[in-house]
């Protein structure tokens, strides 16, 4: 068990430490952290700190398995999302800029918020990982803080010169998942 709890926390860690590099190393900043944003840091960290706690000092839940999917997948959104936006990184979550680009390539093809996703996939996998209901807590707090933030985006967005474009945007790709109708082949 000691093993799988290892293999949790490289993982888990992993997720952390590139999601917290993007905050500095890839998202454009508009002046000073957004208000916002500086609380989604605060509760991940300890979000994160508690994770870490709960593996350290008792063995994996019984959805170890699906939380290592689940990691494995949220680092490789995260990482096609941070190659899509390479270019035209986006600001930082809560910023009150006026969108001047959209993004509608890569895993933006599919959902209109693929860095929230990936996040979500990590916190849902710290669930999965740990045992019982309040290993649930972070990662509801965390889905409430990323429904508000993609939702403030989207009213700035529908407040923009780009409004109607992205009117047509989000009637293809969903928010947080595909939509079933893109997912059709053929």
């Amino acid at each position: 068990m000691a093993d799988l709890n290892g293999v949790l926390l490289l993982l888990g860690f992993t997720c952390f430490a590139l999601f917290s590099w993007g905050v500095r190393g890839h998202f454009r900043s508009t002046g000073t952290m957004p208000l916002g944003m500086q609380v989604v840091s605060g509760l991940s960290l300890a979000g994160f700190l508690w994770f870490v706690e709960r593996l350290v000092f008792r063995p994996a839940g019984g959805g170890w398995p699906l939380a290592v999917i689940l990691f494995a997948g949220g680092l490789a959104l995260f990482g096609w999302a941070v190659r899509a936006t390479a270019k035209t990184p986006p600001t930082l979550a809560f910023a009150d800029d006026e969108p001047s680009f959209l993004l509608r390539h890569g895993p933006y093809r599919h959902v209109r918020h693929p860095f929230y996703l990936s996040y979500l996939m990590f916190w849902v996998a710290t669930g999965l990982a740990t045992r019982g209901l309040a290993g649930w807590l972070a990662p509801v707090v965390m889905l409430g803080l990323y429904w508000d933030a993609a939702a403030r985006e989207e009213r700035k967005f529908a407040g923009s010169d780009l409004a109607e474009a992205y009117a047509a945007y989000r009637a293809k790709a969903g928010m947080f998942l595909p939509r079933p109708s893109a997912l059709r082949l053929g």
